[in-house]
């Protein structure tokens, strides 16, 4: 193989100083400007975004946790209480209605035993599915939280709950709600 010598026009990269050149495509790079431009975009950075960050922080409306009507201890009254109501596992099971409004029904679930069942969700449901599926006519309550009220939107809430896990995709335990309203 023989080795033909290739002549490439000289370049300049890596220059200091701020000296000019031309690039391979024929253009004029300054270096010295470009390299102020950009210290004086970061500095402008370095000082908007935190106090565009505080601005913000400071801005925003504070976290509510809850309703107070929902907090408040006194306008729940407890219509029934079992730690029996569930099929596979201990769950300490509260039935509320607020005495503010007679028609809201609510229910307060507290595990007693480890349930170990990764994401589960609390689903309401008139009938229960043959399978091991929540039933496509199922309202989603909310999260399993320990004593988080969940409130039941239909006026007659005879029907079930459904404990779903959403990492196994599976029914983690039904309840019966015919018995107790």
């Amino acid at each position: 193989m023989a080795l033909i010598p290739i002549e490439m026009a000289p370049t300049h990269y890596g220059t200091s100083a701020g000296e000019e050149f031309t690039s391979i495509g024929g253009e004029q790079i300054m270096i010295r400007p470009l390299r102020s431009a950009h210290r004086r975009a970061w500095l402008a950075l370095a000082l908007v975004l935190p106090s565009v960050l505080i601005v913000g922080l400071k801005a925003r409306r504070p976290l509510t946790h809850e309703d107070s009507k929902i907090n408040n201890s006194e306008a729940r009254q407890a219509i029934w209480q079992s730690d029996d109501l569930w099929t596979k596992h201990k769950i300490h099971s509260a039935v509320l209605r607020d005495t503010s409004d007679p028609t809201s029904v609510e229910v307060v679930l507290e595990p007693l035993d480890d349930l170990s069942v990764p994401d589960v969700l609390v689903y309401w449901s008139l009938e229960l599915s043959g399978d091991d599926s929540v039933p496509t006519s199922a309202v989603l309550l909310g999260t399993f939280r320990n004593s988080k009220p969940l409130r039941l939107q239909e006026r007659k809430a005879k029907g079930f709950l459904i404990l779903y896990s959403l990492a196994h995709q599976s029914l983690v335990d039904t309840a019966s709600l015919e018995s107790v309203l």
